[in-house]
């Protein structure tokens, strides 16, 4: 057998008492400070240096590599991960025993045994493993349901209307109607609850039978659904398996005694982090370390199950960073073991076997929901499950969003149940006195007679005729509103966003969700959206585009490398740069190749040379000038010549050469990335990399692509390959990067025994380190190129180098490694050993790397500025970068003339320091403003900054901010700072804020919130102040959007929150209200479903209004001539059926297959139809007009001009009181049909077959409803033989004839002027649509963005380039029609009216025609059309951000001033 692995020396832990060393954890990276895109500030943390060690593991068998030599600090990035989490576990012991109250002698605890038999001894039970997040059983569903529902107002208002309606006294209708109203209303919410819940019982089902492993005391292994798992069973997981529960690491698989959990549906992280097993003090659980990753054995489970061991550990809580518990291991194998700090074990274990106490902390737990990466398998005991464990105690309940249109209804239900308690009040009033009054006269009414109805008592007599109009007026507030806004969203939010092909990712073939129907209407009115960087903007792709070596820039930014994967080796060097592979090929051909590589790169005084392009002179003093070409070395297929001929590569600069080498060697070097097996297979790659950093990875990737291979890393060595030519180096010191920093650096000695600090970081750090003698020359053009690749949105880091004395070295690492073995301020003497040997470097370039953003994000981006969207960057990654990307995306776009706003949080200044900057700040935006328009502001900028910047006008955006999180620390601590920052902020058009925490996230959009209230409340006081904030709550939406755990905060706290399905778990989807696959779907989410959704809600609400409204004042108005007596002119079932049936399905498709265009892509086309600042759609003024005084209008004309007409008409007499009713209610019914036809703009067949039927049904209904009451036995005056005098009489058609001329009449004529006169933008573009189309000559710049957004043909066509689109054809390759669900109906029924509902607009100022342009208004066939004079291209502009005019010749002005083309 193999000698057994040596392993690393022991940490020797102080004394502590054993009740401190229950209370000690170890703190985890906050999640902000790691973005998935960026090597993270680390401490040197197990959840931070760890990343280092991710994924190291190449494969199973592997020969396990010996430590470094004793006492020295290892380079190996698991050895140094495993030393580090022991070092700070230390740490925190020591800590904890100086704050003497870290536990509680009442704290709760919990015992745990590895014993199942003693676990139930105990008598305590725990949580069982089923998690349920359903809300509903067959049992509760009724209860739970009900009390919901009926604690909404509404609800509650029509539960008593039906209540109250079956106390015959009062009630003038019977109480079927009103009760199977709201049975049916409660029928289709109920089947909608039911439907989202079944959805959460099959996801925890799914969840709950998922199988886990559990190991039997006999040492074998059943597999188990996670429902039977049990506190203190030994759990065994596997890799890329989940854990099932909250567990406590018994045993790894992997050599070093560690493990790899993959934390993603915990904190969103995507690194991997390291835990290990308790410490059992030499017990052997499983086989040798060198024996160790193999499969698992039963005779090694079966000791594992003998291990005698309790675990006391603290009761169930959220905390995910820290743990407190103790384990007492009882074994007679810890006779022989040494007990921490050299004490011996006790006795007092199981029949006095020695015991031993060790502390447990997070370092050795296994949450819930976490996955095992590259370990083979761990053991581990349960301590928590199901509701106990921390992912299930932190699941955050998303909060209970309401809709704007929610708001609304609230406050206008509450102004019509007022009008309501005044009609009836009114009407109970003028009964009493005309009975008293009229009543006596008339003495067959038998007035004096008191019976009930008729009360003695005046005030009961008021009440109780009060309740009776109560009643016949309900119909007032539309009970059928309620379920037709359920019906409509469900459908809009499951059906349309769900399956909209357009918002399919092609790649992952995910579709987006709805998960909250409720807030449709809010994507229609979005106003500030705040987006995460990382996974969401980018798609966390990091690829090489540039280079510069000594101030000389190499490559092309349209270059994709990694796309030319069959191109390697010098044949890729001189793809991505002809200069680069002259000079490779010619110096790996010179003499001093060999030497070069031994010795890790240039010499002294060549790596210093300030150029790689010296004059002769330079070359002949350097050395290299007579490099002959090697003899006997074939110039081979790179060079592309042949003998007798002159090679292209001996153009070359040998110098650069050289530095070429310092280069890629700094890069292959300064790395802490480990190699893996490719698991796609060796016929792309044999090996990945894997890292903490996607920068590295992309590096390192790149150089491997063109000959400079990291080829393999063992405990202290890593080798490389250079063009063929293998080298080892000797890895001395790794220094990590931490944000403090900036920069890692590694020292290695090369074969030739020469020792260089390599380095690489920020270029704010790295510049810093630069020798100071430098020439500066090289200084000024090395910073040329970062601001050259900064304004192109590369990320960029710096390359240094420098050649170490051995001496020097061996008096600095003495010092090093005595600071490593340190307990005080460990760290902080690391950082200043780090910050002495990096100094003097030799400047030797600058790598440029493309955060790959997802497709279409500045087409999106662009898109929504248009839009008049305000679009924030919120994001965790340093600063610089978080500016490139911006740049990248057209959020930013002069990064030269971005206020930043930085100052030190820790510094005794910072909020004068804050404050001075954000006056400077607000002073610079008043001035951009008064230069660019002229307007000179009140009071001055100099005086009152704030004030002044007040009142500039909430539209006008172009400054640009960003803004750091130490900043955001200060500013938001304070209020005057904070208003100050949101008064700026509100006036740029892209605020950048980096390094920022997850409360700060949602601390901003809060900040935003707050200052628009604050806007729109003004000096205003009392009820004016609060109407100005209920209409500024119900306008402008904040939306979030995310794909981390970290932003979870921030989508919560906005008024919608958009979760990414990324590659960042799905946190951030679990939480958000709706989930989008890429951000570019963000804008037909907006721009289509959010537009579509306001413009058919606000049509919805106002015409549910006026249909009840129309129909309860045909009712009050009849009370003027039957003594207000509250009688009814139709029966209760008619009443019911005209909203269930009659006037329910055309609204219902109304609401569903309307739209102000047929060609929804338009609404992409023309961003600014979605701005709604100025909208009057639906506003209290214009539901008051539209959906109240036209009901009362209409109701008056359907009741006066019947009343007034009845006659007899020959032998069929209809002068009766139920005549009329019948008359009234045909008349009303054709009246609101006409109504929603009018309004309607986007006809269908479908549309046009209900509605018609809608109304033509009444007739057969007035016949066949009271033969089917004669057929039950019910006798009833109201209906019997009444329809068929009504039918039969020529005056009652003559009289709906003139009730229908004039209601439709009046709304035509209104609605004609509206259009000549008064045109809307929607109108302008429907007509533009039924002349020309409206996605017909497009401009380039137009049909570029479209194209990146999904929505046309990138590439042209021979024929009609948009014939298709007006068909609505798919233009994505591979995809379908989008918004196919949409199209309803055949094409050749498609005829819309273009028409639409007075009041209602969409205000844009999409495109304004230069002043002095003059229109011409002529008819063409009936149809309004426009000419003008040709506007020359260069006097248009698209809103106040749009980068590209859109020509047109022709144009029309809105309403609003805005104009749009018409050819």
């Amino acid at each position: 057998m193999a000698p057994r692995q040596p392993t690393l020396p022991r940490l020797q832990v102080p004394e502590v008492p054993s009740e401190v060393a229950m209370a000690f954890g170890v703190d985890q990276e906050p999640p902000e400070a790691s973005e998935a895109g960026s090597a993270a500030s680390r401490r040197y943390s197990p959840g931070t240096i760890i990343r280092d060690a991710t994924n190291w593991i190449t494969g199973r068998g592997r020969t396990p590599r010996p430590p470094p030599a004793k006492g020295r600090v290892s380079v190996n990035p698991i050895a140094r991960a495993a030393t580090d989490a022991k070092m700070h576990t230390a740490q925190e012991l020591q800590e904890q025993a100086a704050a003497k109250e870290a536990a509680q002698a009442d704290e709760r605890t919990r015992v745990v045994y590895i014993d199942q038999a003693q676990q139930r001894e105990t008598g305590r039970t725990f949580e069982s493993n089923r998690v349920v997040t359903s809300k509903y059983n067959v049992i509760t569903f009724l209860p739970i349901f009900l009390f919901e529902m009926f604690s909404r107002v509404a609800y509650l208002y029509f539960l008593l209307q039906a209540c109250l309606s079956w106390w015959s006294v009062i009630s003038p209708f019977s109480g079927y109607g009103s009760t199977a109203a709201l049975v049916f209303v409660l029928a289709v919410a109920a089947v909608k609850a039911i439907w989202e819940d079944v959805k959460r019982h099959h996801e925890d089902k799914r969840m709950n039978t998922s199988i886990t492993h559990r190991v039997n005391p006999d040492g074998t292994v059943s597999d188990i659904p996670w429902t039977e798992v049990k506190v203190g069973n030994v759990i065994m997981v596997r890799d890329d398996e989940l854990f099932p529960a909250d567990l406590m690491c018994l045993y790894s698989n992997l050599a070093e005694n560690v493990c790899f959990i993959k934390t993603t549906n915990l904190d969103g992280e995507t690194n991997l982090k390291i835990r290990k097993p308790v410490d059992l003090k030499g017990i052997q659980l499983g086989p040798e370390d060198h024996e160790k990753e193999t499969a698992p054995d039963a005779e090694y489970l079966q000791q594992m199950m003998a291990l005698q061991l309790v675990l006391t550990a603290e009761d169930a809580n959220k905390n995910l960073h820290k743990f407190r518990g103790k384990a007492q291991i009882s074994d007679p194998r810890l006779a022989d073991a040494s007990a921490p700090n050299g004490s011996s074990p006790s006795q007092n274990g199981f029949a006095g076997t020695p015991m031993v106490e060790v502390p447990v902390t997070m370092n050795e737990m296994l949450l819930r929901g976490c996955m095992l990466k590259n370990s083979g398998f761990i053991t581990g005991l349960v301590v928590y499950t199901g509701k106990e464990t921390r992912i299930q105690m932190n699941a955050a309940k998303t909060p209970l969003k309401v809709g704007s249109f929610d708001r609304f209804l609230n406050l206008q239900i509450a102004l019509v149940i007022a009008m309501q308690l005044a009609m009836c009040l009114f009407c109970a009033i003028a009964n009493y006195i005309w009975i008293q009054q009229e009543g006596s006269k008339h003495y067959y009414l038998a007035l004096d007679v008191y019976v009930e109805g008729n009360w003695e008592n005046p005030l009961a007599q008021i009440c109780l005729t009060f309740l009776t109009f109560w009643i016949l007026l309900s119909y007032l507030v539309p009970i059928s509103l309620f379920v037709t806004l359920e019906i409509v969203k469900f459908w809009q939010g499951f059906i349309f966003i769900n399956f909209d092909r357009d918002m399919r990712d092609p790649k992952t073939r995910e579709w987006a969700r709805c998960r909250n129907s409720n807030l449709n209407e809010d994507l229609g009115k979005i106003e500030y959206i705040f987006s995460d960087k990382t996974g969401t903007l980018t798609s966390n792709e990091m690829q090489l585009r540039r280079i510069a070596i000594k101030g000389e820039t190499y490559g092309n930014n349209e270059l994709q490398l990694e796309e030319h994967a069959e191109r390697t080796g010098l044949a890729a060097l001189r793809l991505f740069d002809q200069g680069l592979y002259k000079a490779a090929a010619k110096v790996q051909r010179s003499s001093s190749w060999s030497g070069l590589i031994t010795a890790g790169g240039s010499r002294r005084d060549v790596m210093a040379h300030p150029t790689s392009y010296p004059n002769l002179d330079s070359q002949g003093s350097l050395g290299i000038a007579d490099e002959a070409e090697q003899s006997g070395v074939d110039s081979g297929p790179a060079s592309g010549g042949s003998a007798g001929q002159r090679n292209d590569w001996e153009e070359g600069s040998t110098a650069l050469g050289h530095h070429l080498i310092d280069f890629w060697t700094n890069i292959c070097l300064c790395q802490s990335l480990i190699i893996e097996k490719n698991p796609e297979g060796p016929d792309t790659l044999p090996h990945v990399y894997q890292g903490p950093s996607p920068d590295e990875i992309a590096l390192v990737d790149a150089a491997r692509q063109m000959g400079f291979e990291f080829k393999q890393r063992t405990q202290s060595t890593i080798t490389l390959n250079m063009l063929g030519q293998e080298v080892t180096y000797e890895v001395l010191n790794v220094m990590e990067y931490t944000s403090d920093r900036g920069c890692m650096s590694v020292i290695a000695r090369s074969p030739d025994g020469t020792i260089r600090l390599y380095c690489k970081g920020s270029d704010a750090k790295v510049m810093m380190k630069v020798r100071t003698d430098t020439p500066e020359e090289l200084v000024d053009n090395t910073n040329a190129n970062l601001h050259t690749f900064a304004k192109q949105g590369l990320r960029t880091l710096v390359i240094g180098t420098k050649i170490i004395d051995d001496n020097a070295y061996q008096e600095w690492d003495q010092r090093y490694q005595e600071a490593a073995a340190s307990f005080v301020d460990r760290d902080e003497k690391l950082d200043e050993l780090g910050k002495e040997i990096e100094q003097g470097l030799e400047l030797i370039g600058v790598t440029a790397i493309e955060d790959k953003l997802q497709d279409g994000v500045p087409a999106a981006i662009q898109t929504l500025l248009d839009a008049s969207i305000r679009v924030w960057m919120i994001t965790g990654d340093k600063q610089e970068t978080a500016i490139n990307i911006a740049v990248s995306c057209a959020l930013v776009k002069n990064p030269d003339d971005v206020m930043v706003l930085n100052v030190d949080d820790k510094s005794q200044t910072a909020r004068e320091d804050a404050d001075a900057m954000l006056d400077k700040f607000l002073r610079q935006v008043a001035g951009m403003y008064q230069e660019e328009t002229g307007i000179k502001l009140q009071p001055s900028a100099e005086a009152a900054p704030v004030a002044s910047v007040v009142t500039i006008p909430s539209d006008w955006q172009k400054a640009e901010l960003a803004v750091d999180g130490p900043s955001l620390t200060v500013v938001l601590g304070d209020d005057d700072l904070r208003h100050k920052l949101a008064v700026l902020a509100a006036h740029c058009s892209g605020v950048v804020v980096s390094r920022s925490s997850p409360s700060q996230k949602a601390a901003i959009v809060k900040m935003m919130t707050k200052y628009e209230m604050w806007k729109a409340a003004g000096t205003r006081r009392g009820l004016s102040r609060w109407y100005a904030r209920h209409k500024r709550r119900l306008q402008g939406k904040m939306l979030s959007i995310g794909d981390g755990a970290n932003d979870v905060a921030m989508l919560q706290t906005a008024d919608v929150g958009i979760g990414i399905m990324g590659k960042e778990g799905r946190q951030a989807v679990n939480n958000s209200d709706y989930a989008i696959a890429q951000f570019r779907y963000l804008v037909p989410l907006l721009l289509v479903h959010g537009n579509l959704s306001y413009y058919r809600l606000a049509r919805l609400i106002k015409y549910s209004f006026y249909k009840n409204i129309t129909f309860a004042f045909v009712l009050f108005y009849y009370q003027f001539y039957n003594g207000f007596s509250g009688q009814a002119l139709v029966d209760s079932i008619t009443a019911a059926v005209f909203n269930v049936v009659f006037t329910s399905l055309p609204i219902l498709l109304f609401s569903v297959l309307d739209r102000p265009v047929k060609n929804l892509r338009a609404l992409i086309r023309y961003p600014k139809l979605y701005d709604k600042r100025n909208s009057r759609s639906l506003t209290t003024l214009s539901f008051w007009k539209t959906g109240v005084l036209l009901g009362v209008v209409h109701g008056a004309v359907c009741f006066f001009i019947p009343y007034y007409s009845l006659a007899t008409s020959g032998k069929h007499n209809v002068t009766d009181v139920y005549s009329l009713g019948k008359i009234a209610f045909v008349a009303l019914l054709g009246a609101v049909t006409l109504e929603v036809a009018l309004v309607a703009r986007y006809w269908t067949w479908l549309f046009g077959v209900l509605t018609v039927l809608s109304y033509v049904l009444v007739y057969p209904y007035m016949v066949i409803f009271p033969l089917a009451e004669l057929g039950v036995g019910f006798y009833d005056p109201a209906n019997i033989g009444v329809s068929n005098e009504v039918l039969a009489s020529a005056t009652f058609w003559l009289v709906i004839l003139v009730c229908y001329i004039i209601t439709f009449g009046m709304r035509f004529a209104e609605r004609t002027g509206d259009w000549a006169f008064r045109p809307q933008d929607s109108f302008i573009l429907s007509e533009k649509e039924r002349k020309d189309g409206l996605m017909q000559n497009l401009s380039a710049p137009t049909r570029k963005r479209l194209a990146a957004l999904g929505a046309v043909r990138a590439r042209s066509s021979s024929r009609s380039a948009y014939g298709d689109l007006e068909r609505g054809d798919e233009l994505s390759s591979g995809e379908v029609p989008p918004l196919r669900a949409q199209y309803s109906g055949s094409p050749q029924a498609s005829g819309e009216v273009a028409l639409d509902e007075g009041g209602d607009t969409f205000d844009s100022g999409a495109l304004e025609l230069a002043r002095g342009s003059q229109l011409q208004q002529r008819s063409v066939g009936g149809v309004r059309g426009w000419e003008g004079l040709t506007a020359d291209p260069r006097q248009l502009s698209v809103g106040s951000r749009s980068g590209s005019a859109v020509r047109f010749v022709s144009h029309v002005r809105s309403e609003s001033g805005s104009q749009y083309p018409l050819h």
